[in-house]
């Protein structure tokens, strides 16, 4: 790759941490940084959480330096972003911050009751196709107008995470679908803002940005960040992106019906590609809109993924002079599936919705020391039995989507666990199919940089970049492993039904 080449700056805001990119006109990665930001808790109990947003902006706007520094480029094509789901931010007037909230802020726990006087759950999920309602937007912005009404009525604009890094770009407030499918104030079907919530609950219609399909050419980078960057040129196109999930799935391919997304980061959320939108009768997985024209997505989440991996590193390897993603590695290839009837139960699991809140005990199954026995677990079979826990529930989880399509099913991977060979092989074999994974792991900052070359019109459509830059790694089967893990997976869920009730 000639360093000359044109790039593209991408940013993604994901539950931890802050991450820039900078990508080139092939898609490969030359240079990312990645910082973690701090979650403010508002309360004693953890409910009320919100984000120092001018940190956030400091914070972003030091990782692009960084980055633009580490990358050499002759131009930049365009920025484009996308951010965690359900983080929201409230603009006054003037169009500083009032309040910005992380996907994890339920204080709307004490406003649900507002929206049950007018609306049942299955009302509302057929609406907006989720729930349950102290996860969205529609909770705060209730909570602020009953227990912030100063702030309630300085509201001028609500943005999207993603919404507003494009508004800090370029000083312009819009949304896209797939950002503000996640408010639920949004109509999935009608692919608009709902006017039967916003008109129920007597909010102006101003404070709602105009919607545009990702990809939309928004403005250019203001002057004054080109020349704090450093970058010489006079404009840059900013192109309005998306949530980090659809990034994520475009990213890796995940664009036609009956294709399966699984995104192997913080939580595992399983996605799966449909041609209209299908709402589960159960209220229990999301309905949402893609990226894709006259695409949709149904939604499941695993739960607890990147966070059981990395707990178990930070907790048993972290006295090791071995890096604990290498010994991981070496411990699944050592061991076998089953790990010796070592069995893992840490959170991940089949979404329930209406279970979310329910207190769950971690447990480690295995034989203990005995005269009789000869087989005693080592740490290898720990390490395995968490991972083959993360399989288990994504499996769970694809199963349950596969019921909604009648097409057929490929399935595709990314994300930070991605990386290990030895988790996919893992995950192929459990989920009884052949897995296609990107070269490219982070595949976020692909899907930005995706929504650039059809924003710019460089290409017409996303599957004609996907066959012409995107490669992938197949993971295949091995029919033998994959009966055994029919077998194992059966163990671990009898286990797993019992240890429920505790």
């Amino acid at each position: 790759m000639e360093s000359s080449d044109n790039k593209i700056l991408t940013i993604d805001i994901s539950s931890n941490n802050i991450k820039v990119g900078l990508v080139s006109e092939k898609l490969e990665l030359e240079a990312y940084s990645l910082q973690p930001y701090e979650i403010i808790n508002e309360d004693i109990d953890g409910f009320a959480k919100s984000i120092d947003m001018t940190n956030l902006w400091k914070q972003i706007n030091t990782g692009i330096k960084n980055v633009l520094k580490r990358g050499k480029f002759e131009r930049l094509l365009g920025i484009s972003s996308c951010g965690q789901r359900m983080a929201v931010v409230f603009l006054d007037k003037a169009g500083n911050e009032i309040y910005g909230g992380p996907n994890t802020d339920i204080r709307g726990i004490d406003s649900a009751y507002l929206i049950e006087d007018h609306f049942s759950e299955e009302e509302l999920f057929k609406i907006t196709g989720h729930s349950p309602s102290v996860m969205f937007v529609l909770a705060r912005l209730l909570w602020f107008q009953e227990e912030e009404e100063d702030k309630f009525k300085q509201i001028s604009k609500i943005l999207m995470l993603d919404d507003w890094i494009v508004y800090k770009l370029t000083g312009e407030c819009y949304t896209d679908y797939t950002s503000v499918g996640e408010s639920q104030l949004f109509d999935v079907n009608k692919k608009t803002w709902s006017s039967e919530i916003i008109d129920a609950f007597n909010f102006d219609n101003e404070i709602f940005p105009e919607i545009v399909k990702s990809g939309t050419v928004i403005g250019n980078l203001k002057s004054e960040l080109i020349k704090k960057y450093g970058i010489k040129q006079i404009e840059i196109p900013v192109i309005k992106g998306c949530g980090d999930t659809q990034a994520n799935l475009i990213g890796m391919g995940v664009i036609e019906d009956g294709n399966i997304g699984i995104t192997l980061g913080t939580t595992a959320p399983v996605h799966l590609v449909v041609n209209k939108p299908i709402f589960d009768t159960e209220l229990n997985f999301w309905t949402e809109c893609h990226i894709i024209d006259d695409k949709w997505l149904i939604e499941a989440n695993t739960g607890s993924a990147g966070r059981v991996y990395d707990w178990f590193k930070d907790a048993f390897l972290h006295n090791t002079i071995i890096n604990g993603d290498d010994l991981m590695q070496s411990y699944l290839h050592k061991s076998k599936p089953g790990a010796d009837s070592t069995y893992a139960f840490l959170g991940p699991e089949l979404m329930a919705i209406k279970d979310m809140t329910s207190i769950k005990r971690g447990v480690f199954t295995f034989q203990p020391p005995s005269m009789i026995g000869e087989r005693l677990p080592k740490i290898e079979n720990f390490a395995r039995s968490s991972i083959e826990n993360i399989c288990f529930g994504v499996l769970e989880n694809v199963q349950a989507l596969c019921k909604f399509t009648d097409s057929d099913v490929k399935i595709f991977t990314s994300g930070g666990m991605s990386k290990s060979k030895e988790l996919c092989k893992i995950l192929a074999n459990v989920l009884n199919k052949n897995l296609h994974v990107p070269l490219v792991k982070e595949s976020a900052f692909i899907g930005c940089a995706m929504n650039v070359l059809v924003g710019l019109k460089l290409y017409s459509n996303y599957k004609i970049i996907l066959d012409k830059l995107v490669n992938f790694e197949k993971f295949h089967v091995d029919s033998s492993i994959s009966e055994d893990y029919k077998n194992i997976y059966t163990e671990w869920k009898n286990l797993k039904n019992k240890l429920d009730d505790l």
